[in-house]
């Protein structure tokens, strides 16, 4: 596996996962109270955040073995 690559994917998956965090620290999808103005992400549904933090994760196991030579 190219070193780049390899170093973006990292960057990339932790980006993701500190995201979740703050995601899930500030609140989710339950929203603030006594808060005048809701940001953004709280608006995103649970099972959004979900479906796309499973296709994040299957990508990456997708690339991973790609790079390893699996599959073909």
């Amino acid at each position: 596996m190219d070193l780049a690559a390899l170093i973006t994917w990292v960057i990339t998956a932790l980006g993701g996962f500190s995201m979740l965090g703050i995601w899930i620290a500030r609140g989710g999808a339950r929203g603030g109270a006594g808060r005048l103005a809701v940001p953004a992400e709280r608006h995103f549904p649970v099972p959004v955040v979900v479906g796309h933090g499973l296709a994040a994760v299957g990508t990456g196991v997708l690339v991973l073995l790609t790079a390893l030579g699996l599959g073909g």
